[in-house]
């Protein structure tokens, strides 16, 4: 299943704000390039629960998260918090987060529901 990631504002902004810059003081050289790496860099965003992981693509870089791997999965405000390994946590931004958490926990039967967060565990 695919997930869409919401509009992040601040992303939103810093693109405006290169047009803007471009536009008033025609900087094309400067302006152009930067604007163009926001973009390819950016768009879009999509998160899709496959068979071998969860799959994460952000403009031009994507990878693959196993579901073994995983160790929590919580909400942050309006973003999902997905614990990799003992150290690592990777923070995304689902427009629905809720629907996410229910499929990442249909992927992954080694994370059991507590809360509003998936943590590793058995089923009791």
């Amino acid at each position: 299943m695919t997930h869409r990631s919401k509009l992040e504002v601040w992303l939103v902004a810093a693109i405006f704000y290169v047009v803007v810059v471009l536009a008033l003081w025609g900087d094309y050289w400067v302006g152009a390039p930067v604007l163009l790496i926001l973009l390819i860099l950016s768009f879009p965003h999509s998160y899709v629960l496959a068979p071998e992981g969860l799959r994460v693509r952000a403009g031009i870089t994507r990878w693959v998260i196993p579901y073994r791997a995983i160790t929590i999965v919580r909400q942050r405000g309006a973003r999902v918090a997905i614990g990799v390994g003992s150290n690592e946590e990777v923070v995304l931004a689902p427009a629905d987060p809720r629907a996410f958490r229910d499929d990442v926990a249909a992927h992954a039967p080694h994370l059991v529901p507590r809360g509003e967060q998936l943590i590793q565990g058995r089923a009791e």
